[in-house]
């Protein structure tokens, strides 16, 4: 590891080197690496791999998905389920029209949340009326017919601009959709707006320099998360049953488990990324935010170009026993008490409907965040080297920095990383042979203050972005399905997530797994 007085001329040669010339900012990059000392320091310790990197080696196959059956829909307070709009629209209870309307007044109502960086409500009223005539000449409009789905300002959406949540480059404008919005947009989908989120989807505060921070629903002081911040406040503050974000270190999950919503991140690559902006092309997900989970696998379903009922559970079907893999190590270390309370509750409930509780041991996973810190640096810098090149000034000084230190760190430490990434993702992916799916808490801690650069967990004081994504990050970088479901919340009324994952490919199967133990929850005492 660098000692304190070489780091900053190691660093000055570097950047001379690559002719960045804001030698000024050397104390920023000391400061910044400093941050991420204990996973610098534990990165160089890990002994060498020969596995393929991650990058080339192979993907584990997928598991065949079963059929499911669909249909009815799950109760959740307002608006209506997505599952409920549709049926209602399919059955002209309702015109699209009308749903367009109470949307655009709920979005008018909370502007001061800054939920969007873009919200047109004459093209909501004009796509609108386009689906009502389609529907007046008995067309059928699809699974989503007439549901308001926002989308995080990060892909591309037929008349709207694509901003990233930057000011550093110029926005796309006069695009067509990117491939899973086209997939929505087929299966009669209301687009409602592109939601705001943490600049260049690169962290976990939702506070964005240009377009204001994201709001949490009911806990103002409080940080919603991010990246996926405005898609998961959008859910949250009631204004849609469904949004759609996207998922690199726990971007749709942490927003998610602060607000108190479902959020999925899906195998990687279930979802097509074309017309999507990059963050790390090697960990970046799509995936939903919802107010429940057959809500949720209804988006996925249609983003992924799969069939809703393949994919939908069955509201009144009860799984067999379960087998819940409680991992021994790494995920209930360092947790906040309050959370890993009611995650214990939970698992006693869920051992009380008949299902397994099997202690897991997981190798390979204290390495996460280590493995994290060269990937996504690596990739987020080379991703956005132009823009911080030419318009620095205009990033954000929290991005600005995160990108700026990616020149420093060493291709071969990268390299190194994706090997370590394949043998994490086949322990996690053995763990699967003696269990259904592991059961974690999401994040270690529940919204922190708006403002604060730590948190206090077990005593102790912890830098905020690792806390915020130790228990997200592993299944960015295996590639495995993870989920998050609102568990209750602490003393203080913030709410607390959990976290349910899966093997690779097995998404149908997680969600139907998830819409268990929502119910269990809903049948604990609060």
């Amino acid at each position: 590891m660098w000692k304190s007085k070489e780091l900053p001329e190691m660093l000055r040669a570097i950047a001379e080197f690559r002719e960045y010339g804001f030698l000024d900012r050397i104390p920023r990059w000391e400061e910044r690496l400093r941050v991420n000392e204990l996973e610098l320091k534990r990165f160089a310790e890990i002994p060498h791999v020969d596995e393929q990197p991650m990058s080339t080696a192979a993907l584990p196959q997928r598991p065949e998905g079963k059929p499911l059956a669909g249909g009815g829909s799950a109760g959740w307070a307002t608006p209506e389920t997505a599952l409920a709009i549709a049926a209602r629209v399919q059955r002209r209870e309702i015109s699209v029209s009308d749903v367009a309307e109470a949307y655009i007044e709920r979005a008018e109502a909370v502007t001061e949340m800054n939920l969007f960086t873009a919200f047109d409500a004459d093209l909501m009223r004009r796509e609108a009326r386009a689906l009502d005539e389609r529907a007046a000449k008995g067309e059928a409009l699809g699974p989503l017919a007439g549901v308001p789905v926002p989308v995080k300002d990060y892909m591309f959406v037929r008349g709207y601009p694509r901003t990233g949540g930057t000011r550093a480059m110029a926005p796309s404008t006069g695009h067509d959709d990117a491939a899973a919005v086209a997939n929505l947009r087929a299966a009669g989908a209301l687009f409602a707006g592109m939601t705001n989120l943490h600049e260049l989807a690169y962290g976990a505060t939702g506070i964005n320099p240009h377009f204001g921070a994201v709001a949490n629903p009911g806990h103002p002081g409080r940080i919603i998360g991010g990246s996926s911040s405005g898609s998961a406040g959008a859910v949250a503050a009631g204004l849609a049953p469904v949004a759609v974000g996207s998922d690199t270190s726990g971007s749709i999950r942490i927003p998610s488990a602060f607000c108190g919503v479902t959020g999925f991140k899906p195998t990687y690559d279930s979802i097509s990324r074309d017309g999507v902006m990059p963050l790390a092309w090697s960990l970046d997900h799509l995936g939903p935010i919802a107010g429940n989970v057959r809500d949720a696998a209804l988006l996925f379903a249609v983003m992924a170009g799969r069939a809703p009922e393949s994919c939908v559970p069955d509201a009144n079907l009860k799984p067999g026993r379960l087998r819940f893999g409680k991992p021994t190590n790494h995920f209930y270390d360092e947790v906040d008490t309050a959370i890993l309370d009611r995650i214990e509750r939970l698992i006693a409930a869920l051992a009380g409907a008949g299902h397994a509780i099997v202690p897991t041991k997981l190798s390979a996973v204290e390495n996460c965040l280590p493995i994290h810190v060269q990937t996504v640096t690596a990739e987020a810098s080379q991703a956005y080297w132009q823009p911080l090149v030419e318009n620095p000034h205009l990033l954000g000084e929290d991005v600005r920095v995160r990108l700026e230190v990616g020149q420093f760190l060493a291709s071969v430490d990268y390299v190194k990383a994706q090997r370590l990434r394949t043998v994490q993702r086949q322990a996690l992916q053995a763990a699967f042979d003696d269990i259904d799916v592991l059961i974690t808490p999401t994040v270690a801690t529940a919204a922190p203050e708006i403002g604060a650069a730590s948190v206090i967990i077990d005593g102790v004081e912890r830098p905020l972005h690792p806390a915020l994504t130790r228990f997200t990050t592993p299944f960015n970088q295996s590639g495995l399905p993870a989920i998050t479901l609102p568990c209750g919340v602490n003393a203080a009324g913030l709410p607390i997530g959990v976290q349910l994952a899966g093997p690779y490919g097995s998404d149908e199967r997680l969600l139907e797994i998830a819409a268990e133990v929502e119910r269990v929850i809903a049948e604990m005492p609060a």
